[in-house]
């Protein structure tokens, strides 16, 4: 005779209950440090400073001048740089004719077209460069026909230096600002999404 088959087992009575607890989750990191906000603060300024730095060492051909004489048929002593091409500037609407001699060498200098349209405008008006030369000694006579007005003496402006300072103007103060703007956001983000970090200084970085 076989053995009597053990009861089924029922279900316990009632609705299966949750644990009270729930596991921990995975532990927050901590905070990142307050010199990620400096660093990246850092990097904007000197995105800043740098655009500044740029600008002027772009425009410097621009915006320097070593003389400036009149245009009236008299014959005038300067001292101009000689570290590159020198540029004549006239009064935007006046076309004066101007003589340089070298007063080093005693010979006249050859003036030439500039090669590209160059204006300004500073304190004293506006301004169109008309011809370019080199300044040999650096100790010139210029003399300029009367027609009126000023002629300045400045640094000849170099197109390739320009556009290439341009684009440098442009791009590394862009480049520095936008890493500067993703490290405070990521360090934003990670200080409002961490644990407070330990005051006994065992944290990472």
């Amino acid at each position: 005779m076989s053995a009597p088959y053990p009861p089924p087992q029922q279900p316990p009575y009632g609705v299966p209950q949750a644990p009270l607890h729930q596991p921990p989750g995975p532990p927050r990191k901590p905070r990142p440090s307050g010199w990620w906000f400096v660093l990246g603060g850092a990097l904007v300024v000197a995105a800043i400073a740098v655009g500044v730095t740029l600008v002027v060492l772009t425009l410097r051909g621009f915006l320097t001048t070593d003389a400036t004489v009149s245009a009236d048929d008299q014959p005038h002593t300067v001292s101009v740089g000689t570290d590159r091409d020198r540029l004549l500037w006239a009064t935007t609407g006046s076309t004066p004719q101007c003589t340089v001699v070298d007063r080093g060498t005693g010979r006249e200098v050859a003036t030439s077209s500039p090669g590209a349209a160059y204006t300004k405008s500073d304190g004293s008006g506006s301004w169109t460069g008309f011809a370019r030369f080199d300044p040999g000694s650096g100790t010139l006579e210029v003399t300029c026909t009367a027609a009126g007005g000023d002629v300045q003496i400045g640094p000849a402006p170099e197109l390739g230096s320009f556009v290439g300072g341009i684009f440098a103007t442009i791009l590394v103060p862009l480049v520095l600002g936008l890493l500067g703007l993703l490290v405070l956001i990521v360090t934003g983000v990670r200080f409002a999404t961490g644990a407070p970090r330990d005051r006994s200084g065992n944290n990472p970085a």
